[in-house]
């Protein structure tokens, strides 16, 4: 007996293949790199990262006031944008400034 809707057995019960496909994808998004940058209005530096980034990565934006300028300045950040690239694996890593390493650190494919 054979069905195009079977069940499948996996580690922690049995799904249909639409539930499967639905898990499988949650998995990948759980394991995507994300990043947060905080940008100044009218920015140059800030709008190549975000461009350079959000090919790669979803990008939260954040225009940084004055408690954020505050906040950067205590934290030894000197210009913008500050970002921050959450890792896949839990770890972040910050920086600020236009950082053209670092924009190739994550852009770049490895072969």
């Amino acid at each position: 007996m054979s069905s195009t809707n079977a069940m499948k057995r996996v580690s922690y019960g049995y799904v249909s293949h639409t539930e499967q496909a639905i898990i499988e994808e949650l998995t990948r998004e759980e394991k995507r790199m994300q990043a947060v940058i905080y940008v100044r209005p009218g920015c140059q530096k800030c709008r190549h990262t975000l461009a350079k980034l959000s090919r790669v990565m979803q990008v939260q934006t954040i225009t940084a006031d004055a408690d954020d300028y505050e906040r950067f300045c205590k934290l030894g950040y000197q210009s913008f944008p500050v970002v921050t690239v959450y890792k896949a694996n839990g770890t972040h890593e910050t920086w600020c400034d236009l950082r053209v390493d670092k924009i190739k650190q994550y852009t770049e494919v490895k072969s």
